[in-house]
């Protein structure tokens, strides 16, 4: 789940100049936030844009590993990274294809360990994202390694494969919904029945990516050798936290208050009046008078996409019985669209135009610092809120990345940041947004 801006949102809003290309001269209807194109500036101007440091959320922690746990992952990685030399060299492996492969996967497996090991990684995060990583990553290198000089053994290969699939099968099907019942049990439970579910539904993912036959080329063996690795090291992960989560809790049953609370979160969705993406002008739907292409479409798409996206999700979880899941698109559809209607209501009022200045784009993104750390304070226990928050924060800095890129970018090469203030006003509407939309689910879940 990402808040990324994608090009499927630029493929859209290049359909939508598009198709409007012939309509746009002679128009006399009223229009809103014209657009004469976005202004450039060079990449010096850009860097005073992260003069404000961003403030960093610790994600979430409702099960703390035992303390050897990651360390067994760690000796998993090195005993498959004991055999794979640094670099491999040419004689050894003298196609250039191959070597690069092998050396990026060990890298990505020292750097994923690295990670693991060193703070401030929670452990419980390391456990769940950096081991697995790493091991995949050090079993790819070190299966593309041995097949050059030697054949696989793929039967082998396949029955670990069948037995992988099987066992996160289980483990899904299996998924119950049990805590304290108690404010502070509902709502660590609902944080541990999300997690889980997305790590083991990646892990299922993962092993539909299988491609592993007779012909298979030796990097492609390796990264379905690596995908198996992953899918395992995952499950291992979630077999020890919830034993770990069991021995903690009560153990009530909460299926009942987790499914009634998932069924009132798409009732409310089901109220909110969006209009069908299916119609090629559904942007204009949104605003008083029409939509003019640029920074206007640009704006109400980086708002608004995210809401849909959070309402299909939460529907998609109740189907797959993955109450859970479920949850946590129901605060973010929450979120999204109390967001989105403050984008819109500020850009339909005239606050929210191209920018003409570095000072308009700063300005922005420190008000939306601000908003996050208004956010943050209200946050401090685990929760599918506090979770958020850390996912509202992560794409503030992919957001931060994008303008240090153009930051370093040749100095002779100018560069637009529309883009960017378009994500730092949804950004500040959503951490504005996170206190209310998690007090709507809150209620329902603690009824």
């Amino acid at each position: 789940m990402t808040d990324r801006p994608v090009a499927s949102r630029r493929r859209f809003l290049a359909g939508v100049a598009a198709a409007s290309m012939a309509v746009a001269a002679g128009c006399n209807e009223t229009s809103i936030g014209g657009d004469d194109g976005p202004t450039r500036f060079s990449p010096s101007e850009v860097d005073p844009i992260l003069e404000q440091s961003r403030p960093e959320a610790d994600r979430p922690v409702p099960i703390e590993p035992d303390d050897d746990v990651i360390g067994s992952g760690i000796e998993r990685v090195d005993d498959l990274l004991a055999d794979v030399p640094d670099p491999v060299p040419v004689e050894t492996v003298p196609n250039g294809v191959v070597r690069e492969s092998i050396d990026r996967r060990r890298e990505s497996a020292t750097d994923d360990r690295s990670d693991a090991l060193e703070p401030p990684e929670p452990s419980y995060r390391a456990l769940r994202v950096s081991v697995p990583g790493a091991r995949e990553s050090a079993r790819g290198a070190a299966v593309t390694l041995s097949a050059v000089d030697a054949d696989p053994d793929l039967d082998d290969l396949a029955a670990e494969y069948d037995e992988a699939q099987s066992t996160v099968d289980d483990r899904l099907e299996g998924l119950e919904y049990r805590g304290d019942d108690s404010d502070d049990g509902r709502l660590r439970a609902a944080l541990v029945a999300a997690d889980r579910e997305d790590d083991l539904a990646s892990a299922r993912r993962t092993v539909d990516r299988w491609r592993v036959t007779e012909h298979t080329n030796v990097v492609d063996l390796g990264e379905s050798a690596g995908d198996v690795e992953f899918v395992e090291a995952t499950v291992d992960a979630w077999d020890h936290l919830a034993d770990r989560y069991d021995a903690d809790v009560d153990g009530v049953d909460l299926e009942p208050v987790f499914s009634d609370a998932l069924a009132v979160s798409i009732d409310a969705a089901g109220e909110v009046d969006l209009p069908d993406q299916g119609e090629s002008d559904w942007l204009d739907e949104l605003v008083e008078g029409e939509l003019e292409m640029g920074f206007p479409q640009t704006l109400l798409w980086d708002a608004v996409r995210p809401v849909y996206d959070a309402r299909d999700r939460m529907i998609d979880a109740r189907e797959d019985g993955r109450l859970g899941t479920g949850l946590a698109a129901a605060i973010r559809f929450e979120q999204e669209y109390r967001a989105f209607r403050t984008v819109r209501d500020r850009f339909e009022d005239g606050d929210l135009e191209t920018p003409a200045s570095i000072d308009e784009v700063r300005a922005e993104r420190e008000a939306a610092i601000d908003a996050a750390e208004s956010a943050m304070a209200a946050f401090t226990r685990p929760s599918l809120a506090s979770a958020r928050l850390a996912e509202t924060l992560q794409t503030l800095e992919w957001t931060d990345d994008r303008i240090q890129r153009d930051a370093d970018r040749d100095p002779d090469r100018q560069v637009s940041v529309s883009d960017e203030y378009s994500e730092y006003a949804c950004l500040r509407a959503r951490f504005d947004a996170l206190s209310d939309a998690a007090a709507a689910v809150r209620e329902r879940l603690l009824e």
